[in-house]
């Protein structure tokens, strides 16, 4: 927004950038919707676990961020026709908006319905919308994430999670490329008491 050009292309490229977020915006809610039409229908099951920001990892993170930008937009000033906000501000701009799971974590949300658990997961450019029934799942239990175990990991955070481990009935796993699946609901105990007789 800051460039050196006229401001009707910062406009531009800023009307540009919004769309975009809200696109993704729009993009959740229609899956949700999709989600309740589907599986849930007027009355029925529909239980939304969706972790929040952890903003106390989000600000530490953003200030060590903000800190290096500053530094760098200092040694570059005036040397590329910019000034040093200008530096601070695209390095900023683009950055938090390009590379947001770094700060913010993994966009994830749980649903759980009568007939099956549904995950929402963002890693990044590409989202993943799955739904596993009732009827594939062997058990559902506590656990910690281990990453030699090569488990399929949905969740906002990696650090330590503790979380749930979805075992298949099928002995091939749930797909050729998932065998096992963990996820990190925001409140566990609560999910837990969502799911049906057998998995709690």
């Amino acid at each position: 927004v800051l460039w050196a050009w006229p401001p009707n292309f910062s406009i531009i490229f800023l009307v540009i950038i919004l769309l975009g977020i809200s696109m993704l915006q729009w993009q959740y809610a229609a899956w949700m919707s999709h989600m309740r039409r589907e599986y849930a229908g007027a009355d029925g099951k529909f239980h939304v676990d969706r972790p929040a920001i952890d903003w106390k990892r989000a600000a530490r993170n953003i200030s060590l961020f903000v800190a290096g930008s500053s530094l760098i937009a200092f040694i570059l000033k005036d040397q590329i026709g910019l000034s040093f906000w200008q530096i601070f501000f695209v390095l900023t701009g683009f950055t938090l908006t390009y590379q947001d799971i770094r700060f913010f974590g993994y966009p994830t949300a749980f649903i759980i319905t009568a007939s099956g658990v549904a995950i929402y997961f963002a890693p990044g450019h590409l989202d993943y919308r799955l739904f596993f029934t009732f009827k594939e799942i062997a058990r559902i239990e506590r656990a910690h994430y281990k990453t030699e175990k090569k488990w399929g990991f949905f969740g906002r955070v990696r650090d330590g999670s503790e979380g749930l481990l979805f075992t298949p009935k099928d002995i091939n796993g749930f797909s050729k490329r998932l065998d096992k699946l963990f996820i990190v609901p925001q409140d566990i105990d609560g999910f837990l008491e969502q799911l049906p007789y057998g998995y709690k």
